[in-house]
């Protein structure tokens, strides 16, 4: 069992992992129990899978408490300390069965899913997890008070938190990119704040938050004058989009004069969410007509394969610079940190050129 790398019972009937998993498969990286709702307890040495890499809990909704060394009574055993994904969704997790400690020795912690829980608060050493990237605490419904992250925090999703009455300020979070809110708080302000004390000024940003009225104006197509100080004084652009979910693509275009889109008439609180992108100059510094030398005029227009255009709109704005970018012929900073977990065929942001019509397509999909 030593040469066993992954294993998967993922929608069986167990009901004991028993000490002999922590023994014996030494060499364990994948352990996936997705859904194997009869699984009681997980015993004995578990913290002893030193090559344990990726724990997969969800659904796991029949743990019960039992005694661990003759006096604690615990739902979660001690996790190796070499994971670096942890999956506890749908556990049926309430107050105090997530060890105070439980996060102390996790280290190499990455990704953490808690979402559809019962817990109303979370241990505050969550926030001791130092390489923390992502945390899901979408549908936890009860939990009322959200936790402090850790500063390595670059992707956060807490949709459904209806109770929440105490939330942090998540512009102390320099690495945080990607948000999707639980209530009616404006999203535009909440990408701007995360921008005041972002280390990531020149990539992009994402925000997905319940629909708000706005006084936006909304419409498929606009086109932005760009003043003469444009490249010193702005950092980005500022993308709004009303629209269903799924894929959208903005198309960008060099426009030799300026419309003035009129107010769009559109039901827009037929949507139930919001997305709110930060785009920087910076990302768009391969474009050859993307010159910062003279102004010029740029159109935005929104489309997608679905058609469903025809109740979708976009609007733009410039993001003023708190300090003077660097040179669009300069490299690309390093922002290893501020990691994400993309797919190759399901990027929250791509940029494709085309040299042919000089167009630039942004796919964005949050």
């Amino acid at each position: 069992m030593d040469s066993l790398v992954t294993l998967d019972t993922r929608l069986t009937s167990i009901e004991i992992i028993p000490p002999s998993v922590g023994r014996f498969c030494t060499n364990l990286v994948s352990f996936d129990l997705y859904g194997c709702r009869k699984l009681k307890r997980i015993e004995g040495n578990f913290h002893l899978l030193r090559s344990l890499k990726d724990l997969n809990l969800s659904y796991c909704d029949g743990l019960q408490s039992f005694h661990q060394d003759g006096s604690v009574s615990v739902k979660l055993p001690q996790f190796p300390c070499s994971l670096r994904k942890l999956d506890l969704s749908s556990c049926n997790l309430g107050d105090g069965d997530i060890p105070f400690d439980i996060f102390c020795r996790l280290l190499n912690l990455q990704v953490l899913y808690l979402h559809g829980n019962n817990f109303s608060r979370l241990p505050s050493s969550i926030s001791r997890l130092p390489g923390l990237k992502l945390l899901n605490l979408s549908d936890c419904i009860n939990l009322v008070e959200f936790p402090d992250l850790p500063s390595s925090i670059a992707i956060l999703y807490a949709k459904g938190c209806d109770s929440l009455e105490i939330v942090r300020d998540l512009s102390y979070y320099k690495w945080l990119w990607k948000v999707s809110l639980w209530r009616m708080i404006d999203g535009e302000r909440v990408l701007l704040s995360m921008l005041e004390e972002n280390a990531v000024k020149d990539r992009f940003m994402s925000v997905l938050s319940p629909n708000v009225q706005a006084s936006s104006i909304y419409t498929k197509l606009v086109t932005l004058q760009l003043p003469h100080n444009w490249y010193s004084d702005f950092s980005g652009f500022l993308l709004s989009l009303r629209a269903r979910y799924g894929t959208y693509r903005i198309v960008i275009k060099q426009e030799i004069s300026t419309d003035h889109p009129e107010k769009s008439g559109e039901d827009w609180e037929r949507y139930d969410y919001e997305r709110v992108g930060y785009v920087p100059f910076s990302s768009l510094r391969h474009i050859p007509w993307f010159n910062p030398t003279y102004t010029q005029n740029i159109s935005f227009q929104i489309t997608d394969k679905y058609d469903y255009t025809k109740k979708t709109g976009v609007n733009v704005e410039l993001v003023r610079s708190k300090s003077k970018i660097g040179d669009l012929s300069e490299p690309p900073i390093d922002y290893s940190e501020c990691w994400d977990e993309e797919y190759e065929e399901r990027k929250t942001f791509e940029i494709i050129y085309d040299s042919n019509s000089s167009e630039i397509q942004i796919s964005w999909h949050h």
